[in-house]
């Protein structure tokens, strides 16, 4: 991961997590630059922008794998707050397509100790079952091979891999950012997730773009842009700074 720690931090200091997105087989952290870093840095939060292992059929790495290795980022920061001076188990997560699926199940499924204050899900997949996403080409055997078994042979696995499924009352306060034109995951994945958090009481906000699609503008400026990251930082503001 890269570590970019703000000027005048303290023990108060919470740590925005990036998890960049690739169809869990690909990508990487720098699809998150310096200028996406520095729209949290310049709002006094840490920054820790992560890898994960890609999944892989040929070298048989798939989940939890993934989700293991955003968990083992959180305790790394958590057992290193010190040094860093930062707040211990103080997050807000963002990710991008894969990476704000992985984002949604660390806050919803594996965060025990309710580190995970705050997530924004921008263009995520959440509902791995849902046959309108699995339609489209090449959606199907992505999530086979991130899963590692087809959703005929084991449907609990892609169940429990999906948000919608494993979020429950009292999960972290979520912000959806999605492009109503995105035709990889369908804007019916972020409606499914809004429906889900309304029913459960969860603190959820939208910010959905008619004109973007997947990439959510960031083809265009080569980072994402503006008007993403300001709907992101309004709702994370009071969840972090009060995060106890």
């Amino acid at each position: 991961m890269d570590i970019v720690l703000p000027a005048g931090r303290s023990s108060a200091t919470a740590t925005v997590v990036m998890i960049h997105g690739g169809g869990w087989s690909g990508g990487d952290k720098s699809i998150f630059t310096a200028y996406d870093i520095a729209k949290f840095t310049a709002r006094g939060y840490a920054v820790a922008n992560i890898n994960y292992r890609l999944a892989s059929n040929a070298a048989n790495v798939h989940d939890p794998v993934m989700s293991n290795d955003v968990s083992a980022a959180l305790a790394f920061l958590t057992a290193h707050a010190s040094e860093y001076r930062i707040r211990a188990g103080a997050f807000g997560l963002v990710g991008h397509s894969a990476g704000a699926h992985l984002a949604l199940l660390a806050g919803y499924k594996n965060d025990p100790s309710h580190t995970v204050k705050v997530i924004a899900s921008l263009s995520g997949p959440t509902d791995l079952n849902d046959a309108t996403f699995l339609a489209i080409p090449t959606i199907r055997q992505t999530v086979e091979e991130y899963l590692g078994v087809t959703q005929a042979a084991q449907p609990v696995r892609w169940t429990s891999a999906s948000p919608v499924s494993v979020v429950v009352a009292g999960a972290p306060p979520t912000i959806v950012v999605h492009g109503s034109l995105d035709v990889l995951v369908p804007l019916s994945q972020a409606q499914k997730l809004e429906a889900r958090l309304a029913t459960l009481g969860v603190g959820h906000a939208n910010y959905i773009n008619p004109l973007y699609n997947h990439d959510l503008g960031y083809a265009v400026v080569l980072h994402f842009p503006d008007d993403v990251w300001s709907p992101v930082l309004a709702f994370f503001d009071p969840l972090l700074r009060a995060a106890d």
